[in-house]
């Protein structure tokens, strides 16, 4: 996975250096408790996908200039701060396999290692001086609260359907892909057209494809990134691979798989997602997807850039860990 992301990363790697010196900056604070937490949720960072893809669009569309390098840096700070109060929402130890931020101080400080990252986000958008941008970046992040939100809220018969799911994926995980587009071609000093267009469609499908993969991970043994398998089960979310075993069910099949999800018995569902085709439905929308947002580039130049995205995509919907 590392040697894939070097590789996609070729087309923009002195952007990416700079990037990185963006977001260390970001992170600055004479706050020593601050400090901690930063080289904590640092020691576990991602691989930091959202803005190698805000550089990969920008350099697309038109030129990664500073304040590309500053929107990459905002949305993935955003991002960070996003994961932090999920983990504290969900109760969640465990991020990326280690401590997560929650674990090691506790929900009320983690909230506030939360906010700052949050903060940080906002300080970068500001630096692009470019006002779409910042407002870009403040929709987004009423989204993702709206997006949990709506996981919080649905009622229990609204949570077992594919349109419900399809619509939590699409105000969380997708939008922020989308964000990511929208920031590279925004940063460019365009007006978005119809190419700019094109980029946050393919992103949106990429978004949904990498979610749709992290709920293929949540029911095979080692796969999933830094969570248990079944976490989602234990978190009393029903993801694509039983929901779709659940619609095809019969009336008293679903009281079944209902009680075994409730009661969290996480080896009977595996086996049944399995025997009963969720996970090679959830496999099939994966393609799917992919291939949507492969189509979404046909209108663009055919560029080294253009290849590090198609490979981006590849990587995602096909990716083992």
């Amino acid at each position: 996975m590392k040697q894939a992301i070097q590789q996609i990363s070729e087309p923009v790697k002195a952007a990416i250096e700079q990037f990185k010196t963006a977001y260390q900056a970001a992170l600055q604070s004479d706050n020593a408790l601050i400090r901690q937490m930063v080289d904590h949720v640092n020691q576990s960072s991602g691989k930091q996908m959202r803005p190698l893809l805000v550089l990969l669009c920008a350099q697309l569309y038109g030129d990664i200039t500073p304040a590309t390098l500053h929107a990459a840096a905002s949305i993935e700070l955003l991002h960070v701060a996003s994961l932090i109060h999920d983990d504290v929402i969900d109760e969640s130890n465990l991020r990326r396999g280690e401590p997560s931020l929650l674990a090691k101080f506790k929900s009320k400080t983690a909230v506030l290692g939360g906010d700052f990252f949050l903060s940080a986000s906002l300080s970068e958008a500001a630096l692009t001086g470019h006002i779409d941008i910042v407002s870009t970046i403040s929709d987004m992040g009423k989204a993702l609260v709206k997006g949990e939100l709506l996981q919080l809220s649905g009622s229990k018969d609204a949570i077992y359907n594919q349109n419900y799911y399809f619509g939590v994926i699409k105000a969380k995980t997708a939008a922020l892909f989308c964000t990511c587009a929208k920031l590279g071609a925004l940063s460019t000093l365009k007006e978005l057209d119809d190419k700019a267009q094109r980029l946050i469609e393919m992103s949106e499908n990429l978004g949904i494809c990498f979610q749709l993969k992290d709920d293929v991970f949540d029911y095979q043994e080692g796969g999933h990134i830094g969570k248990p398998v079944g976490n989602d089960i234990q978190e009393g979310k029903m993801t694509l691979p039983l929901l779709y075993v659940y619609e095809q069910a019969s009336n008293s099949e679903k009281e079944e798989i209902l009680q075994a999800f409730n009661s969290k018995d996480i080896a009977y569902i595996q086996q049944l997602v399995v025997e009963k085709g969720g996970m090679d439905y959830t496999q099939q929308q994966i393609t799917y997807y992919k291939e949507k947002a492969l189509q979404c580039l046909q209108d663009f130049e055919d560029t080294p850039t253009r290849k590090a995205i198609e490979q981006f995509i590849a990587l995602v919907a096909d990716r083992q860990k």
